[in-house]
């Protein structure tokens, strides 16, 4: 039996050394593979890198254009909004300007009245009543100078 246990022996070395053998080709190829894996996942990261630096930098570009625009659009706004406050700042000063000038007229009305100053239709009146006056002394004057001559001869 001696024989046959080292015929097993040397068989099951044999076994264990082919799978060994198999297991190093194995181990190259998975080795292989994962290098492969690791510089295939090295340049996927830069690749996904320089992705995101591009849509980074696009991203920044459009940014900056829309906060141009956004920059104009508020000076556009800003200048609308000071003519609009121009505008009812004018209208406003008319407004109290046409006030006091109305406050001013009745005043002056009222100091017309209460100093005893006639209005434009009394003195209108009293100068075609005057006339009258006048005109009608004009001709009786003489009228009466005549008379009393005549009288007193």
């Amino acid at each position: 039996m001696g024989a046959a246990d080292d015929a097993i022996r040397e068989e099951l070395i044999g076994a264990v050394l082919g799978e060994l053998s198999l297991m190093r080709r194995d181990v190259g190829e998975l080795s292989k593979l994962l290098k492969d894996s690791g510089k295939q996942f090295k340049d996927d990261g830069e690749l996904t890198l320089l992705r995101m630096t591009a849509r980074y930098e696009q991203f920044l570009a459009r940014f900056s254009e829309s906060s141009t625009e956004v920059l104009e659009k508020a000076a556009v706004f800003e200048e609308a909004r000071d003519q609009l406050l121009g505008e009812l700042s004018l209208r406003q000063y008319d407004e109290a300007n046409g006030r006091s000038r109305e406050l001013l007229r009745e005043v002056l009305q009222q100091e017309r009245r209460r100093s005893g100053f006639i209005s434009r239709k009394e003195l209108a009146i009293w100068v075609v009543g005057g006339a009258l006056v006048t005109a009608a002394l004009s001709v009786a004057l003489p009228v009466f100078v005549a008379s009393t001559h005549l009288l007193a001869k």
